[in-house]
Parts: structure tokens; C-alpha cells; sequence
């Protein structure tokens, strides 16, 4: 039987892993490598050609599979659209450009009779992808949700365990290679928005567009609002979900306080940990690597060989069509979603303060579940609030009111406490 013939754009971290990888299927055959600096030292021979123009592997005719792993938005969503127009199979982790132009390329795969292959674009090594394709074909699905980023998870634990600053545990989650230099689209959740994005398409039919996904980061946690969270019986997560309504969809990234008896709560350092509910069979978890070299070459490799296995048979793509609509979905808005929620405020030590933060609260119909005012000696004080469920939008109201008033020093944090459930106008 012929081999199959790959070709890959980038030859970074995950790039060596799938080189590592694919050189034990002897039915694969490495033609073409694309990479920036052809000087750099390597950690594999990929022992093929290796170029710094990804036009030749794009445009090279024996090329059946391109396998895509050079990150950012841009060239690789041209190199990608051409390579579906040149009718080549696509394998990628570019979440970002799934996530930006996703209803576009799936299109066009479907009208060039390829397939768009994507497992490690989500959850590393965990086949997350495959599984709600597939395996959970016969459910409707009502929500995903889950800890969908290694770096802030990482850097969550450390704070946690070791009472580090955030500067500390993110200088370390760089020493170790889970951040990047700039580690602005771990840390601010616009990585776990991409993701969440193709979660959205894929449990319910429609990419959402990741700007219209309600996003908080965790730069403005602190060691104390971790020490809360263990007081009162939670960690603190960075929680990405995409939820089914009424109407529409609601799509969510910001940390979370979670209960410490819910399975996300142990999912520590840099795993990912995702809860699928189906109305078939229920909640079902799985956990696992989220990012890493192998991690992440598994799961292309495994796309990659998929497609090698199928490649042959008459009219295979359509098998592998991802079913999602050529148009965007609608989200909810984000002040219509329900939950309690955690604020800490930094405060004037003077009397009269909790009644003013209670008057504000109660303007805006928010219910107060358990208020404590902790004083520190010529520093103020600090205000630990937890709400009952209440919309985002009255808390949100509630804090800008305050942010007027003479006693707030600083605004401190304010946390949503994790809620399993569909809170949407709720």
C-alpha cells in the first residue's frame, strides 16, 4: 500500500513531538517541512526537505495532508486556505484561526470534498474533539465547560500551594515552558475564548465569535483571595464554557470559585479538565494533559492517522465533515447570567462603611449571603462579600456605583462562584 504523504508548516515545540511521533508509522511518509530560520539548532532531523518558503510544501501536488503548526492568526490562515483550495487535507492546532474564520474554512473544506482535522486545537492531549463528534454523536449536548488552559491553571496551583504573587507563579510557569514570554493570551483568557468558540460549534452547531465572549483573566487575583477560597471551601479556576438556552447560547471565560467536592477543583498544575452534559448521558468528565510537546503531537498524530487509514476509500471526507453552520451564533449577553458570586473590596476603616455597601447592594437587588470586614492596622480594611445568585449585570452596576464613593481605596476582586448549571436569565 503507498504511503501517505504529510507535509507541516512549523518545526517548534509541537512540531518535534509530531516528527518524533510520525516516524513510526511506516505508512506516512514526511515530504516537505516549512520553518523561519533554517540556522536553528534542532532537536529532531526531520530527514526530508526542509525550507523556509511554506508556499513549497503548500503548493507541492504529492502532498495529500498538511499538517499545521506554526501558530498565529496570520500566514497561517492564508497557508491553510490554500492549501483546501489546492484540496489537501488539513490537520491543525491553530485555535485561534478555527476560532476567528472557522464557519469560512469548514465551508470551503465541504466544498473542495476535504476534511478539516483539529483534536489538539483543544485540550492537548485529551481527545475531547473526537469524543463529542463521535462518541457522544446520539446526545443533545447542553453544556461544556471546564479548565481548558494549562498555563493559568499552572499558575493557580502555584499560588495556591506555595502562597506565591501572581508576578512569581507566572515567572516560573516561564522558566518551565508553560508560558510564553508574553503571556497575555494565557493569562487574560483569550486562549480559553478560542476554545471556546469550537466547543460552542461543536455542541451546538455554530461557531460564536470570540469577541463576544464574555472574558475575565486572573491577573487581578490575589495569594489572599486564594486563602478565601480555601476558608470557604473552594479553589480558584480559570473556567471557559459555552452553555445551551433558551435562545441562543451563552459563552463564558473568568476564574471561578469551585467547590472543593467538584472534580474540577483537583485538576491541578498544567492539566485541563473538561465536564461535557448530555441529555443521554449525563455529565461526563475527562482529564488530562493540556498542552506539551507529546501531548499535543498525539493528538495530531492521531488526526494524522485517521486520515492515512480513510484516504483511500471513495467519498471518505464527508465522513469527517464537521457539522457546523456557515454563519455565527448569536451569544447572550453576559449581564443576564446568574450566579453568586465573591467580592473582596478594599476599604476605609471607618464606620458606616458596611451600611453604604449594603444600601448600594440593595439598590441593585443584590442579595447578601455572608459579609465579614476584616481591619488591618493603618491600612483600612478588606470587605469579603459572598452574594446569593444574582445577574452579572447588577453586580457589575453595584461596583461602578461604588467606585464613586470615598470609602473604596481599591476594587479589589470579584469572582463568580462556580455554578455546574445553566445560570442564563436564571
Amino acid at each position: 500500500m503507498a504511503k501517505v504523504v504529510v507535509g507541516m508548516l512549523g518545526l517548534g515545540t509541537v512540531g518535534t513531538g509530531v516528527v518524533k511521533l510520525l516516524s513510526n508509522h511506516k505508512s506516512l511518509s514526511l515530504k516537505r517541512v516549512a520553518v523561519k530560520d533554517l540556522s536553528k539548532a534542532r532537536e529532531v532531523d526531520p530527514r526530508c526537505q526542509v525550507t523556509t518558503n511554506p508556499e513549497e510544501v503548500v503548493n507541492d501536488p504529492e502532498i495529500e495532508v498538511l499538517i499545521e503548526v506554526m501558530g498565529g492568526e496570520q500566514p497561517a490562515l492564508d497557508l491553510i486556505t490554500k492549501a483546501i483550495e489546492s484540496r489537501k487535507h488539513v490537520v491543525t492546532a491553530n485555535k485561534e484561526v478555527l476560532a476567528k474564520h472557522g464557519p469560512d474554512l469548514f465551508k470551503l473544506a465541504r466544498e473542495k470534498g476535504v476534511a478539516i482535522f483539529f483534536e489538539a486545537s483543544v485540550a492537548g492531549g485529551v481527545p475531547l474533539i473526537s469524543t463529542i463528534q463521535k462518541g457522544l454523536g446520539a446526545n443533545q449536548l447542553e453544556s461544556i465547560l471546564g479548565i481548558l488552559n494549562g498555563t493559568t491553571n499552572f499558575i493557580l496551583s502555584q499560588m495556591e500551594e506555595k502562597g506565591e504573587s501572581f508576578d512569581a507563579a507566572l515567572a516560573m510557569a516561564q522558566k518551565l515552558g508553560f508560558a510564553e514570554a508574553d503571556p497575555t493570551n494565557d493569562v487574560e483568557g483569550f486562549d480559553v475564548a478560542y476554545k471556546v468558540s469550537i466547543l460552542a460549534a461543536l455542541a451546538f452547531g455554530s461557531f460564536v465569535k470570540p469577541q463576544e465572549i464574555f472574558r475575565r483573566g486572573i491577573t487581578h487575583i490575589k495569594p489572599v483571595d486564594l486563602e478565601h477560597a480555601k476558608e470557604f471551601g473552594y479553589r480558584i479556576k480559570l473556567i471557559g464554557r459555552a452553555d445551551r438556552t433558551d435562545s441562543n447560547v451563552q459563552a463564558r471565560v473568568e476564574p471561578c470559585f469551585v467547590p472543593m467536592s467538584h472534580p474540577l477543583a483537583s485538576v491541578s498544575g498544567g492539566n485541563n479538565g473538561i465536564v461535557v452534559n448530555g441529555h443521554a448521558v449525563g455529565e461526563l468528565m475527562m482529564v488530562g494533559p493540556g498542552a506539551g510537546q507529546l501531548p499535543t503531537a498525539s493528538a495530531i498524530m492521531g488526526d494524522v492517522i485517521n486520515l492515512a487509514a480513510a484516504l483511500r476509500l471513495q467519498d471518505f471526507a464527508s465522513y469527517f465533515h464537521t457539522e457546523v453552520g456557515d454563519t455565527w451564533q448569536a451569544v447572550s449577553s453576559s449581564d443576564s447570567w446568574k450566579t453568586p458570586y465573591y467580592l473582596r473590596l478594599e476599604v476605609e476603616d471607618h464606620p458606616g462603611v458596611i451600611g453604604k455597601i449594603g444600601s448600594i447592594f440593595g439598590a441593585n437587588q443584590i442579595s447578601i449571603q455572608s459579609i465579614i470586614q476584616r481591619g488591618v492596622e493603618d491600612q483600612g480594611a478588606s470587605v469579603v462579600i459572598l452574594t446569593h445568585p444574582v445577574e452579572t449585570g447588577r453586580v457589575n452596576k453595584a461596583i461602578e456605583q461604588m467606585k464613586s464613593e470615598e470609602f473604596l481605596k481599591d476594587q479589589g476582586t470579584c469572582i463568580a462562584i462556580f455554578n455546574g448549571k445553566n445560570g442564563a436569565g436564571k
